[in-house]
């Protein structure tokens, strides 16, 4: 098995881990296991699959379902199946379809940019290896960036360029390269995400940090030149307001 078959398998495969005794999974997880590459995607690719499911769960099913479905019944003489007009069918499956499928992809247009931003600040905080490289200086960190393919003309704010880039690395977002530079103002954590606008459908951001916290994280996106940059901490609002 290589690694373009591996992917392809364990794109299939379910987060909580219930296909692990699957011998055809447990061939392509002990390649992840080999394949360092290999493992770096399929930790991203588990990363993505829990905040779509985490999404899903959160819409509800239309409120009247059950009474509508109820009050669609109705008592008739059974009809033998090869008489049953197959047309039937079809139109209940689009009927179906266009019930549900709007609820699922209106939040999941509406809520590209939320995706990336948990998305990034779960590498942020839980990915393994979370550095590609360390100790580089500016000019050695733009260099490393380009053989990467990742974004080295970016431009940091003065007072976040002042703490200087502690490492760095490019990861990779639904087939987009996002360029990851991390920071430790003051023994903190922060992490800055770096990805070209084109490839991001995203509300009107700006060149004006907005502002977000969830939880013990807190992150600020603006817009510039061509550029989304995404700032994630564990640190109080003001702390980061104070960087930017």
């Amino acid at each position: 098995m290589n690694r373009e078959e591996a992917q392809f398998i364990l794109g299939a495969y379910r987060p909580n881990g219930e296909d692990a005794r699957d011998a055809q999974f447990r061939e392509a997880l002990d390649l992840v296991r080999l394949d360092p590459e290999l493992a770096r995607w399929f930790t991203t690719e588990q990363a993505l699959d829990r905040a779509i499911a985490a999404r899903l769960s959160q819409v509800p099913p239309p409120p009247n379902l059950r009474a509508q479905l109820l009050l669609a019944r109705k008592t008739v003489a059974p009809i033998h199946w090869w008489r049953q007009p197959r047309w039937l069918a079809a139109a209940a499956a689009v009927v179906l379809l266009a019930a549900f499928v709007p609820r699922f992809l209106r939040p999941t247009a509406e809520a590209g940019f939320a995706a990336f931003r948990t998305e990034m600040t779960s590498a942020a905080f839980s990915l393994p290896g979370h550095l590609g490289v360390t100790g580089l200086g500016g000019g050695d960190v733009k260099t490393w960036l380009a053989a990467q393919r990742g974004a080295p003309d970016f431009v940091l704010p003065p007072a976040l360029a002042a703490k200087g880039i502690a490492g760095c690395k490019v990861l990779e977002w639904r087939g987009r390269k996002v360029t990851m530079l991390c920071f430790k103002p003051s023994g903190k954590h922060v992490d800055l995400f770096v990805m070209d606008a084109a490839d991001l459908p995203t509300p009107s951001l700006s060149a004006t940090p907005a502002y977000t916290v969830a939880g013990d994280v807190t992150t600020a996106e603006w817009q510039s030149d061509g550029k989304i940059y995404l700032l994630a901490g564990k640190v109080p609002r003001g702390e980061l307001q104070a960087l930017l």
